[in-house]
């Protein structure tokens, strides 16, 4: 990857200098779209499959379009971004795809596959630690200076470890040179490295001034791996089973109106059939995780029996209120009294944030 190829993504779309809202940028692979690439066999499928064959994350979708509304009428469109493990000769089908989903974006970064082959880099086509990182940096280097980052991604690789490292990096907390010390260390492109060392030099000629701008990372469990092994890497980590339960978060942190949040249940039930155990096992987890509390569940199901806000059939309607408000109450009695918290990194002074980052050591599955 090369600067040019960042300038077309991040400088097409010029954001007012002054914004100071919310900018989100996704992972497109398995964040978005249910994308197979673990193995060399997956990815020879990708480039033959049509718009139409591509399959969503259930509720994704709605999420985007829901961020990008943002929750003030007068409010320019909040910012939306992706990166793509995919290559570039995809960027067809992925657009066409999007447009049947009504999303739209201001820019998607794909990798260079063939450049990668060229040089017969064939771990690059399917890692993205420099890759991601690379974008990330670059991307804020020409961001409004006072703009706040959203970023979501999924657990079939490193995304949160890769935006603890960009969220820790954009705070202060390391220096350029543990930065390059960290990446060597995680055996990431020698030239994918260069690259970062070029643009954390634009990052700090730029008019951004290190300080925290993550407000939050979301983490979509699409391989079912334990949420509190992705909290410990950072606070601003977020896991969630589904994107009901990242809906009711980013409503609860004000990203997302009620409506909002009513649009995308209603997608989940219409289009995904997401069912009434999902409903009631989903807000279990957000409460057991003390993501939520039993006082914002109960308001939940109020809002939701309410006015019939999803614009459900009422027999639909009556059932959901119905075995939901069961399911409730057994969540309430089996829940403990103390309920448990995310396990998460820890502020151990004897060790420093670099030598957290230098204990780990993905993984390649290439």
């Amino acid at each position: 990857m090369a600067l040019k190829a960042l300038e077309e993504v991040y400088k097409k779309r010029k954001i007012p200098a002054r914004y100071d809202g919310i900018i989100c940028t996704f992972d497109l692979d398995k964040t978005y779209l249910a994308t197979k690439f673990e193995k060399l066999s997956g990815l020879v499928k990708i480039p033959f499959e049509k718009a139409n064959e591509k399959i969503n994350i259930p509720g994704a979708a709605a999420i985007v379009r829901e961020l990008r509304r943002g929750v003030s009428k007068d409010a320019p469109s909040t910012p939306i971004f992706f990166i793509s493990g995919s290559p570039r000769m995809l960027e067809g089908v992925i657009r066409e795809k999007l447009e049947m989903d009504g999303v739209t974006v201001d820019g998607i970064l794909f990798k260079n596959f063939n450049d990668a082959i060229r040089k017969l880099q064939f771990k690059k086509l399917i890692d993205k630690i420099g890759y991601k990182l690379a974008a990330l940096l670059y991307a804020r280097s020409t961001f409004p200076p006072k703009a706040r980052e959203l970023l979501f991604g999924d657990d079939s690789e490193y995304d949160a470890l890769i935006y603890s490292l960009y969220a820790d990096i954009v705070s202060g907390k390391l220096d350029d040179y543990e930065v390059m010390t960290i990446l060597k260390k995680w055996d990431v492109a020698p030239d994918e490295r260069l690259l970062i060392r070029e643009i954390l030099d634009l990052l700090n000629e730029s008019a951004f001034k290190r300080r925290d701008v993550v407000d939050g990372i979301y983490i979509h469990l699409e391989m079912g791996t334990t949420p509190n092994l992705h909290t410990r890497i950072s606070p601003l980590v977020t896991p969630t089973q589904n994107y009901f339960q990242t809906a009711v978060l980013l409503y609860n942190g004000g990203y997302i109106t009620r409506h909002g949040l009513f649009r995308v249940i209603s997608e989940l039930i219409r289009t995904y059939n997401f069912g009434i155990n999902q409903f009631a096992t989903s807000t279990e987890d957000l409460i057991r995780r003390s993501l939520i509390d039993r006082r914002e569940a109960k308001k939940l199901l109020k809002i939701i029996s309410k006015n019939n806000p999803l614009f459900l059939p009422r027999r639909i309607l009556v059932d959901l209120v119905s075995e939901f408000g069961r399911a409730f109450s057994s969540i309430n009695s089996s829940l403990p009294e103390t309920i448990s918290h995310p396990i998460r990194r820890s502020e151990d002074k004897t060790i420093s944030l670099v030598e957290r980052y230098l204990r780990i050591t993905p993984e390649r599955n290439v």
